[in-house]
Order: C-alpha cells, then structure tokens, then sequence
C-alpha cells in the first residue's frame, strides 16, 4: 500500500513540472547568436505572485530552466520547451542589451491568457532599439507570423525604436493565436 501511494505522490509531482510550449531558435545570422530567455511575469501576469510568496515570481509561470546554448552561424538551431502560462522575451545577448533584453529588439510572449481557449500573444518589440531582423512564427498555422528585418518594417510587424505601447496605435503590432500548446519558432536576422 505504501508504495502505491509513493508512486502516486511522484507522478503528481511530475505532472505539476512539465513545460508545455516548444521554442525552436534558429540563427539566420552570419554570426553566433546568444539567446537569452527571460521572464516577465510580474510586468503583465495577473497571476505573478504566489500567494505569501512575498512577490517572488510564480514557478507555474516562470521559465526556470537553462539559458540556451550559442548557435553558431548560418543555420543552426536548438530546442527548449517552457511552461504553458509563460509571460517573457528573448533576444540575442549582446554587450549593448539589459538584463531583460532592454536597448535591444525582443521577441516578446504573454502564453499567461488564464485557460486552455483563451488567445496568446507575441510580438516583437524594438521599442528600446533595433539590433537585428527577427522572425516569429507559430505552428498552429492560426497566428501569423509577424517579421521585422529592419529598422523601417512598421507597426503591422514591430513596435518601432523610440515610441511607448501606444506608440502604433491599438497595439498593432500583437498577433494573437489560440490557446493551447504550440511550436513557437524563433528566427535571428530573418
């Protein structure tokens, strides 16, 4: 009986654990690429904090895994998955960006929509500067993919340097697809 119940108490443990989202990054760049994830939960997320946690962000929703590894140039790509509620931005790490990807161009995500049917969002936001092209696509073939290769791509596929949220206008630039897990594929200098 008692391993029964050990058995059960780890499979729920398991369960709790798993990342839903699969992020595919691809470097398009004659160059290595560092990717970087991170999140930000607290900045959109009504679901944050956890209760009594004193703001330390909420690991349901939170990426907590390894950073990804370098890709090299032309063509390289890796694998990462992340959980289903996740708020964040990835970018390629250089000298010039903030710790949360600030003064660089960002792929940004809110997978945090509240249910299984609720739409998620991502855009790719230059607002702090244009650093490279970048692409976002998604597999469900519902969400568009949404490109900014240069610094004059426009508010129907990037925030623009200098401007604030409002900046394009009923946020333009947010594509939306439906809730549920995905294949997210990320592209440096598409």
């Amino acid at each position: 009986m008692l391993k029964l119940i050990t058995s059960t108490v780890l499979i729920s443990a398991a369960t709790l654990v798993i990342a839903d989202h699969t992020f595919v990054l691809h470097n398009q760049c004659n160059y290595r690429v560092n990717p970087k994830i991170v999140n930000v939960n607290c900045g959109y997320s009504p679901r944050c904090d956890v209760p009594g946690s004193g703001g330390v962000p909420n690991p349901a929703v939170s990426y907590t895994g390894p950073q990804p590894r370098t890709l090299g140039v032309n063509g390289d790509n890796t694998n990462m998955t992340v959980n289903r509620d996740w708020n964040g931005r990835i970018f390629h790490q250089t000298g010039k960006c903030g710790a949360k990807g600030e003064s660089c161009t960002m792929a940004e995500f809110n997978l945090d929509t509240g249910g299984p049917w609720s739409q998620q969002s991502y855009d790719i936001s230059n607002i702090q500067g244009f650093t490279m092209g970048m692409k976002i696509e998604v597999n469900d073939g519902v969400g568009p993919a949404v490109t900014c290769s240069n610094i004059y791509c426009g508010c129907l596929n990037a925030y623009p340097p200098g401007t604030d949220f409002s900046g394009c206008g009923n946020d333009w630039p947010v594509k939306g697809t439906s809730g549920g897990d995905k294949i997210w594929t990320v592209t440096f200098c598409a």
